[in-house]
């Protein structure tokens, strides 16, 4: 045995630690890789490594990628995750939308549909869900015996140790228990807050990033909080709501039912639902010039300025902005950080803002790679 933390490892303890480390290994890794390149890089003995990726090919969790060049004698062959052993299934549930994903073990989107689906809190609805996956894995070909969960993102708080979900505004839920929304999916459930889960894809997907706080954009306007890759829910699993958070005086109305909140101002809707139109039409106005909807933007970047600042200020970390704005802004980005430097009193730049990477998938991505780190920790 050896001491780790203080605490005597058990052999059978030590191998199950070595073989994690080396398929985290692998898992971390962007390229194929040698067992003596494993040794050395987790010095561990060529013998011990050898044992473990015997076992972790037999399982099909490795595969052989390839040979590299030798100055003498066999050449090494290389070996990589089978990123295909598995994969999970992510959900986001929206007032209109039903969008599914599935991703990988190395987190790559394997597929994706959105589809219209109004919310209703009725029997009909969980059944159009059930179905809806179920149609989802037979459209992609994709092998149930390799599905690890289903995850699931709503935009409300959730308490999965009371199996509760306490409420979602937008959908009109209160105290709903979380066995009855998946009372009828025949796989390995996760709900989560969509922002949480959108979070962690960003993180995810932002390997430069230790701490941040994520600001996502959508209908509703949400956020969360990751520190080292843990998020901070605060002791009601009510932490960064930024988009409740008072930023005017204006007296606009909020869903939440109050006052001047950021979300009654950069909420997707102000761009589409309050002139009747898409979010894809307000962008295409704004490149043809109308001067009603440039006008309306440049309300809307004053709001978001402000609501991002706010959060610099407190958190003084990264910040990620996400959800489907994200595929729009990068050209008014140079707009949006002038305003922030304008608002800050510490910083003359705003580079701490990070425009996110995986757009209106996030919430799905997030909610899937719950099983997948939860596989990857068990290996």
């Amino acid at each position: 045995a050896i001491m780790a933390q203080g605490k005597k490892l058990s052999t059978a303890e030590l191998r199950k630690r070595n073989r994690n480390n080396i398929y985290r290994f692998f898992c971390e890794t962007d390229k194929p890789c040698t067992k003596q390149e494993v040794a050395e890089a987790l010095s561990l003995s060529l013998p011990t490594v050898t044992q473990n990726l015997r076992e972790l090919l037999d399982e099909g969790l490795l595969e052989y990628a390839g040979l590299v060049d030798s100055s003498g004698g066999r050449r090494p062959r290389t070996m990589r995750v089978c990123a295909q052993a598995r994969f999970a299934v992510g959900v986001d549930l929206s007032p209109k939308h039903i969008r599914l994903v599935a991703v990988d073990l190395l987190a790559n989107v394997i597929a994706y549909e959105k589809h219209a689906a109004v919310f209703s809190n009725d029997v009909v609805y969980r059944q159009r869900l059930a179905q809806a996956v179920d149609d989802f894995l037979d459209r992609f070909a994709l092998d149930r015996n390799r599905l690890l969960g289903v995850g699931i993102t709503l935009p409300g708080i959730i308490d999965e140790a009371q199996d509760m979900i306490e409420v979602v505004p937008v959908f009109g839920i209160r105290k709903m228990r979380l066995s009855t929304l998946t009372e009828l999916l025949p796989y390995p459930v996760f709900v989560e807050n969509d922002a949480n889960a959108g979070g962690f894809a960003e993180w995810w997907n932002h390997e430069e990033l230790d701490t941040m706080a994520y600001l996502f954009i959508g209908k509703g306007v949400g956020g969360a909080l990751l520190m080292g890759g843990k998020p901070y829910v605060g002791n009601h699993r009510r932490s960064a709501e930024f988009g409740h958070m008072r930023i005017a005086s204006n007296g606009k109305k909020c869903s939440c039912g109050k006052v001047d909140c950021l979300e009654a101002y950069c909420s997707t809707a102000r761009l589409s639902d309050d002139l009747n139109i898409s979010v894809e039409e307000f962008f295409e106005r704004m490149h043809t010039g109308d001067q009603t909807c440039d006008a309306i933007w440049k309300d809307y970047l004053d709001a978001l300025s402000v609501g991002i600042n706010n959060i610099r200020m407190i958190m003084d970390c990264p910040v990620v902005l996400g959800g489907i704005i994200t595929s729009y802004f990068q050209q008014y980005l140079p707009d949006l950080c002038i305003r922030l430097r304008m608002l800050n009193c510490f910083e003359d730049d705003a580079s701490y803002l990070h425009l996110g990477r995986c757009g209106d998938q996030a919430n799905s991505i997030g909610a899937a790679l719950h099983f997948i780190v939860e596989f990857i920790n068990r290996i």
